[in-house]
């Protein structure tokens, strides 16, 4: 016996393609993939009655987990999933902070910064301790991120010790990733080579909040000079490099109060510039609290879910690619719920959210230990997160009820624990991301239907 399961999210709105054929989108949260379905496959489902669907509508929803077995309780079900996830130690995802200085000074910034790079003896505990997880037995594949403060400050550092995880990770058989996340104002042409061809760096998240004098007030230079085309202008020589195009780079925006009615003066630009590439996409994301109150310049979920639509019907209209819908399940929330990840701070300190380093208050009292502590085992100590599939099972959040849950996992334990429910922008505005799904799937709203999508 089968049944429809909780996770399933049905447009409401009918389409019809090219040939008048009406269909309706149907979106698993659980295996986090969407597919047109024919009117009665979609009446069968609203009315929770598996019977009427057709052997091979039955197949394949089944197979995305649209159908469920009748008896199983998918929250525990998927919460063991996660666990499971969770516990894996064979994927060993390290963040490092290089450097404890950012040459920008971002007014919705709560890290503090202070110069001086990492001592000799910092700088060998952490290529130690990093090579002590990349050659543990159980390590399948390795994720090193380069972090900040400004992780382009420590470039002496990254160079160094990047090349050694490389080639440690190679002499094991272990797949290797590695994620700059920058301002990218000291980015150049010659050291993003550098970092893709030697340092096995294969994405850039690289913010920029606006157009030139948007960008330029609201993340400024502590010199005093603005960053804009120095960004864009090195991002576009390495992406019409043929032999850099194995990279990707996202664009991030960091959107409050204050830029964001030039988000698309922004996007028309970044149109312009000719960033319609496959290696590169958009991320405009909400400003939130790093530690500090950002209560004042923040725009609520709501506000800017409605303002976010306008946005992705722009990007799609210009060719810039952005991830209208999750396209896969969250089982790994973040560091914070796996064992198999930790963040290792300039100071020295060792943390799992990646929220903390450089943080004045959690620097003090919230590291699970320093890296002089941390012993010969390559493995962290527990931190607060840990249980966080079991929290989000005993209901001390409203995410055991959400349909979302299996594609959001939660969003953010920290958050939650500070009161400030971190739900997902698509939790406020999904019928209209399906909306634009559609319509790139070439389906339109059928006949009777608002047009909803421009």
């Amino acid at each position: 016996m089968e049944r429809v399961s909780r996770y399933l999210v049905l447009s409401e709105r009918t389409y019809a393609d090219a040939s008048g054929v009406r269909v309706r989108l149907a979106y698993s949260t659980r295996t986090a993939g969407a597919m047109a379905v024919d009117l009665a496959t979609a009446r069968a489902l609203e009315a929770g009655n598996p019977a009427a669907l057709t052997p091979a509508w039955a197949s394949a929803l089944r197979a995305a987990e649209v159908l469920v077995p009748d008896g199983e309780d998918e929250l525990s079900a998927v919460l063991d999933r996660n666990r499971r996830a969770s516990a894996d130690r064979s994927a060993v995802h390290l963040a490092l902070l290089p450097t404890s200085y950012c040459n920008m000074g971002c007014a919705y910034c709560g890290q503090e910064h202070t110069r001086g790079g990492l001592t000799h003896t910092h700088r060998s505990r952490v290529r130690d301790r990093v090579l002590r997880a990349v050659n543990a037995p159980e390590t399948r594949s390795v994720r090193i991120d380069w972090f900040g403060a400004e992780p382009m400050m420590g470039y002496a550092v990254i160079r160094d010790l990047a090349p050694r995880f490389v080639a440690a990770a190679a002499e094991r058989g272990a797949a290797y990733s590695s994620v700059i996340v920058t301002n990218g104002s000291l980015l150049t042409p010659a050291k993003a080579d550098t970092l893709i061809r030697s340092c096995g760096v294969d994405h850039f998240e690289i913010t920029v909040d606006g157009p030139p004098e948007i960008h330029d007030a609201h993340r400024p230079l502590k010199s005093g000079r603005g960053s804009f085309w120095k960004i864009v202008r090195t991002v576009r020589s390495v992406v019409d490099t043929p032999e850099l195009q194995s990279a990707h780079f996202t664009f991030r925006t960091n959107v409050d109060a204050h830029n964001q009615d030039s988000v698309p003066r922004y996007i028309e630009l970044m149109a312009e510039l000719g960033f319609a590439r496959p290696n590169v996409s958009f991320s405009i994301v909400p400003v939130h609290s790093w530690g500090n109150d950002v209560s004042a310049i923040e725009v609520s979920k709501q506000a800017f879910a409605a303002r976010e639509v306008d946005w992705f019907r722009l990007l799609l209209r210009h060719g810039l690619a952005s991830r209208l819908l999750p396209s896969t399940a969250k089982k790994v929330v973040c560091p914070a719920t796996t064992v198999s990840a930790e963040i290792i701070s300039s100071t020295g300190n060792i943390f799992s959210c990646s929220e903390y380093p450089l943080v004045p208050d959690a620097e003090r009292t919230l590291a699970l230990t320093h890296i002089d502590r941390a012993g010969p085992e390559p493995v962290r100590p527990r931190g607060p997160f840990d249980d966080w599939n079991d929290e989000i099972g005993r209901g001390t959040t409203w995410c055991r009820d959400c349909v979302f849950m299996p594609t959001c996992g939660g969003s953010c334990p920290k958050a939650w624990q500070e009161g400030h429910p971190p739900c997902p922008g698509y939790k406020f505005n999904f019928q209209e991301r399906l909306d634009l799904v559609a319509a790139q799937c070439g389906l339109s709203p059928a006949a009777g239907e608002p047009a909803g999508v421009r």
